[in-house]
């Protein structure tokens, strides 16, 4: 049964009994790209800019914060226990600025360290000043439920000292699907001027940034095909902890509603693994760099703009279709990675 159609009014007003924190510079902006929509073989090519959100570096973890540490704040908390992945995250670092911005004290887990790679985001971690716990060298640790086990021990930790923390698990939580449903409504009101709706929007995501602008367009109506493209090789279990999000998002909206399992899409576009490039994906931040003096990042949005180019080429649009693109930041992580900058981007026509 097809639920009921929201118009943008009344899920923002829904949206917006939920706590919240103000923390992003919204609505982000769209940017016409014709010299990559060129590259792309589409008629237009826009970029909505939610890597300018206008907190620390920026990036679409912003937008998810402002519901997070709503909640926290509401519930009393003192300090975020967050992270979970690499030393390159764009959500640790994002999450101890955000707590930054509300008074809170914050506790980063990540995943691993490794030689060579201390700035970048890994440097901004200890400018914002957040303690960081690592547990690379914890032979137990294997994937984010050891790094939700480490959390909660630090948590438990910061209780018996007499604090009040608020434990973050993954940014994949109901409360970021409701930040991308509410995305979903602002691009709308971008787009709705435009002649034509967009043949497909690209997220660099397998999470909530994909679950909430599914859920979105599902609960507006819109005609939109939402593709979820990797920053690493997919791991079990992914559209299962997606769908169970978004169900629990659609909950909290009265979105009547809510994307099957099989209705995600995500192109795999990650390998060979977090943090590591492949010619794709180098390219494709040179493309960006060089045709739209547009910056994506080795780690994330550089591996989601390849993953865009290489499923436009295996099922064309046509070619006056309006493709829009979310960059979703990261852009700290660029810095980490000079030596692969040279050599694949600025020194490219003579090394390769």
């Amino acid at each position: 049964m097809i639920g009921a159609v929201l118009s943008t009014d009344e899920l923002r007003h829904r949206i917006g009994l939920l706590p919240r924190q103000q923390l992003a510079i919204l609505p982000t902006g769209i940017q016409s790209c014709p010299r990559l929509a060129a590259r792309a073989g589409v008629g237009e090519l826009l970029v909505k800019r939610d890597d300018l959100t206008g907190l620390g570096l920026g990036g679409n973890k912003t937008r998810l914060l402002e519901f997070i540490l709503g909640d926290a704040v509401s519930k009393g908390c003192d300090v975020l226990v967050a992270g979970g992945g690499g030393e390159q995250s764009n959500h640790a670092v994002q999450c101890v600025a955000a707590a930054n911005r509300v008074g809170m004290d914050a506790v980063v887990v990540l995943q691993a360290r490794s030689d060579g790679r201390s700035n970048g985001n890994a440097l901004l971690h200890e400018v914002f000043g957040g303690k960081t716990v690592w547990i690379d060298s914890d032979p137990k640790f294997s994937d984010r439920t050891s790094a939700a086990e480490r959390m909660h021990e630090e948590a438990d930790r910061l209780r018996r000292s007499g604090r009040n923390p608020y434990v973050l698990e993954s940014s994949l939580h109901p409360l970021s699907v409701v930040a991308y449903v509410e995305a979903a409504a602002e691009l709308y009101d971008q787009l709705k001027a435009l002649p034509a709706n967009p043949a497909r929007i690209y997220v660099t995501s397998e999470g909530a940034a994909l679950g909430g602008l599914m859920l979105g367009t599902r609960a507006l109506g819109l005609p939109w095909e939402v593709i979820g493209l990797d920053w690493r090789p997919t791991q079990s279990l992914v559209v299962e902890r997606l769908h169970a999000a978004v169900e629990t998002a659609a909950e909290m909206l009265g979105i009547e509603e809510v994307p099957e399992e099989s209705d995600f899409v995500i192109h795999a576009s990650g390998g060979p693994a977090y943090g590591v490039g492949r010619a794709e994906s180098w390219a494709a931040l040179r493309d960006a760099a060089r045709l739209e003096g547009l910056l994506v990042d080795p780690v994330y949005t550089a591996k989601g703009l390849a993953g865009m180019l290489e499923d436009l080429a295996s099922r064309p649009v046509g070619v006056n279709d309006l493709i829009v693109f979310v960059h979703t930041g990261g852009l700290g992580a660029l810095f980490a990675y000079e030596g692969e900058l040279r050599r694949h981007v600025i020194n490219f026509r003579t090394s390769e």
